[in-house]
């Protein structure tokens, strides 16, 4: 354990003085204190009094803003090892490659959930502040459980090209292209081919849904990207239901889609948005592991 932890500091000290990290943070804190902000600003320019919304301390960060804490956490952390020498100096010491490996992930988890409370905490103030009191303020730490499996799956991504690759580059860069391609394919597929449920089945945000008997209505993602808001309305009510719209084509001619509803539980979406996430998460740190280990360091 001594060496355990050992290792655990040194990732958790040479993480945190990455500037890529700090600026993502800082920009995510940004556009969030903006989303608050312009709507009060609005509001007060134009006279029209803000709705007041209960459910607005469970929203969180989603897609992209996961993918990009994702990259800034881990692009580096196995690549930079190589890159700059390290590895043939971490290696020798008389510790197992395999605990090299976990203390990485352990680090980037809790960097990642130092992040999300911060922005958490945050984010209820404004709410509070601006949609008025919020009714699930308790539910908070199973929002920042959800929000961590979320980023958990891109960050196995961005793992796994960095042990294969060895380069931060192709890290972050194949991780976008990979999100890029996901977002295009599914989009295609779902709207022109009639497969919308394909975004339920790959690291996304899925399918626009508002729980039934919510007032006012209460939106909900069913991808991986909304765990977190998924946890907390099965904490809030587990035995809830969820009207879920798909789009199933388009007539081109005359620019009109063709939708249809599915009521789904909320434990149904739960476990599907979980099952995705940890069906592409463990394969991924699991070859990343196994890479990481047999790796050979040439001079």
């Amino acid at each position: 354990m001594s060496k355990f932890r050992a290792l655990l500091k040194y990732e958790l000290l040479w993480n945190l003085r990455k500037r890529k990290f700090q600026a993502i943070l800082l920009i995510v804190l940004i556009v969030q204190i903006l989303t608050f902000v312009v709507p009060y600003i609005l509001s007060y320019t134009t006279g029209q009094e803000i709705l007041q919304d209960p459910y607005r301390a469970l929203s969180s960060p989603q897609g992209f803003f996961l993918f990009l804490f994702a990259i800034a956490v881990g692009m580096n952390s196995i690549p930079e090892e190589f890159e700059h020498g390290r590895a043939q100096i971490l290696f020798s010491k008389p510790v197992s490659r395999s605990m090299i490996f976990l203390a990485k992930v352990v680090a980037a988890l809790i960097i990642l959930t130092v992040a999300y409370v911060i922005l958490d905490v945050i984010g209820l103030a404004l709410s509070y502040l601006v949609y008025g009191p919020q009714e699930y303020m308790i539910f908070s730490p199973i929002l920042i459980l959800g929000i961590l499996l979320a980023t958990l799956v891109y960050l196995a991504m961005v793992f796994f090209l960095g042990a294969v690759s060895k380069s931060s580059i192709i890290a972050a860069l194949g991780s976008f292209g990979i999100l890029i391609g996901l977002g295009i394919t599914v989009g295609v597929l779902g709207t022109f081919g009639g497969y919308a449920w394909i975004a339920d089945y790959v690291p996304s945000s899925g399918q626009n849904g508002v729980v039934m008997g919510t007032l006012p209505p209460m939106r909900l993602s069913t991808g991986t990207d909304n765990l977190g808001g998924i946890l907390s309305q099965l904490a809030i009510d587990p035995n809830a239901q969820v009207n879920v719209t798909y789009v199933v084509g388009i007539d081109i001619t005359q620019q009109k889609f063709f939708y249809e509803w599915q009521i789904i539980s909320i434990r149904d979406i739960l476990i599907r948005a979980l099952g995705v996430a940890l069906a592409y998460t463990l394969p991924l740190l699991l070859i990343s592991w196994l890479v990481f280990r047999r790796t050979e360091i040439k001079e």
